[in-house]
């Protein structure tokens, strides 16, 4: 008698761990995500099926999203704490800048967390990826992203190499709303592997901070990137205000006509798409060709 009880007992956990697991044997099945950069990441990792719902409606955006239109099929949260409730999710992706209430919320219903913490260069991105990918239960998917990533990285810098031999180039970003990107940023990393230097960063301005035009005038930075997106001021009129803003005149970036529009979601992802960025950095800067 006690065997059949110790039989059924197997039998019992097995089926319990089976359900758990998910039919496909993977340990997370209804997965969201709370953040743009999250909804990027996973629906590259994992089957589509075990995702029960995503963001809200940026990722829907096509001047802020890389995903928005697969991002189209999937329930919104918009941070809405029932919403997520209501689609029972087994795991939801949060990250290290959201509200600290949000998240204790969110920890108290019960689900299972992963709160990653926002990459500022391409090594921490990678990282990330690993771990995002790990947890599940995903290695191999998360490893080929990486390896993508890794390549096209690799390529790019041989082909700046093959075709650029001047000096190192002064880079800053410098936004409409008259701000730019200094240490520990995702953008300051990047002009790092495309062998620049970026300005900001190399006078001691840390993260994102406005800059007064003296401050630029001091800078005189070899190139000038302008981010552009829906809703921003009209970045083409102001990439027009500083070739032709008197005070501007003697920048080298004015001068020689090296002032860049490029789309604020190819500079920003903290996601895989990183290497998007940076190709098109480094693309534009040394006026590269598609290989």
């Amino acid at each position: 008698m006690k065997k059949i009880i110790s039989l059924i007992y197997i039998i019992l956990t097995f089926v319990i761990s089976v359900y758990a697991l998910g039919a496909d044997g993977k340990k997370f099945n209804r997965i969201a995500s709370l953040t743009l950069s999250g909804d990027e990441m996973i629906l590259s990792l994992v089957n589509h099926k075990r995702i029960v719902g995503l963001c809200g409606k940026i990722n829907e955006e096509p001047d802020m999203s890389h995903v928005w239109e697969i991002a189209k099929g999937f329930p919104k949260i918009e941070s809405n704490i029932e919403t997520m409730i209501d689609l029972e999710p087994d795991l939801v992706i949060t990250a290290d800048w959201m509200k600290k209430d949000v998240l204790l919320q969110i920890e108290e219903t019960g689900t299972n967390v992963y709160t990653y913490k926002t990459p500022k260069n391409f090594e921490e991105q990678k990282k990330l990826i690993r771990e995002l990918a790990e947890l599940v239960g995903e290695k191999e998917r998360g490893e080929a992203l990486v390896k993508n990533m890794e390549d096209r990285l690799s390529a790019l810098q041989k082909q700046i190499t093959d075709n650029y031999k001047g000096k190192k180039l002064k880079v800053l970003m410098y936004t409409s709303y008259e701000y730019t990107s200094g240490k520990d940023t995702t953008f300051d990393d990047m002009v790092r592997l495309i062998g620049g230097i970026n300005a900001a960063g190399e006078a001691g301005i840390n993260g994102s901070q406005k800059i007064s035009k003296e401050k630029v005038i001091e800078l005189n930075p070899d190139v000038i990137i302008i981010p552009i997106w829906k809703g921003h001021i009209n970045s083409e009129e102001f990439s027009a205000f500083v070739m032709n803003d008197p005070s501007f005149e003697n920048l080298k970036a004015v001068k020689n006509k090296k002032i860049y529009l490029v789309k604020h979601k190819t500079l920003s992802p903290t996601s895989q798409y990183m290497i998007d960025g940076i190709e098109k950095l480094g693309k534009t800067i040394y006026n590269l060709k598609e290989e």
